[in-house]
């Protein structure tokens, strides 16, 4: 039997995750933001609330994202009465972040109207294909979070200067460098 080139499977996987993606954060981004509560903001919520209580390191771990952006998005929804801020009873430099009784609300309310939107596209797919779709997604899901699957860095060999070119000289050596540790992706920021 023949088996396509890989390298077409990862053009087609590429277009295929690539507006599953888009159409996803953009659809959610909407129902979010209908709160009052940018994207981020939204994820740390779901991320607090899953957990019940987490420093501001697991927050940033849990949403790929660097501690001091964590703590900007965190000062915003302990500013609008979403979260509140605790020291950690094991470490005294750590601070545990957990949902207000309002933030509370907010994150099952939230979490009701994603699970209605997933339960109306579980109900487009077979019943005999849903558990094998689900499966597919774990597995998409660590091997695109597998350390070695960011390590390919990004190398552009622009065409020589002339006219026409927009890029200067320092955009093409940006674009050169790889990054210094591979960052894992998030769905959104």
């Amino acid at each position: 039997m023949y088996e396509p080139d890989l390298a077409a499977l990862a053009e087609e996987m590429w277009a295929i995750t690539k507006d599953l993606f888009k159409f996803l954060q953009f659809r959610d981004r909407d129902a979010m933001t209908a709160c009052g509560l940018s994207v981020a903001q939204c994820y740390s919520l779901d991320a607090i609330g899953t957990q019940g209580q987490v420093t501001l390191n697991e927050l940033a771990e849990s949403l790929y994202i660097a501690p001091s952006t964590a703590s900007r998005t965190v000062e915003e929804l302990v500013r609008k009465g979403l979260a509140e801020r605790c020291q950690d009873p094991h470490d005294r430099r750590a601070v545990c972040l957990s949902l207000s009784p309002q933030g509370q609300a907010l994150f099952e309310g939230l979490r009701q109207h994603l699970m209605q939107r997933q339960l109306a596209i579980l109900q487009q797919i077979d019943p005999a294909s849903r558990r094998d779709v689900l499966t597919a997604l774990q597995k998409l899901s660590q091997a695109i979070k597998d350390p070695s699957c960011c390590t390919v860095p990004f190398v552009w060999e622009h065409p020589p200067t002339g006219h026409g070119t927009a890029f200067s000289e320092a955009t093409s050596m940006h674009l050169k460098r790889s990054p210094r540790r591979p960052r894992r992706q998030s769905p959104t920021s």
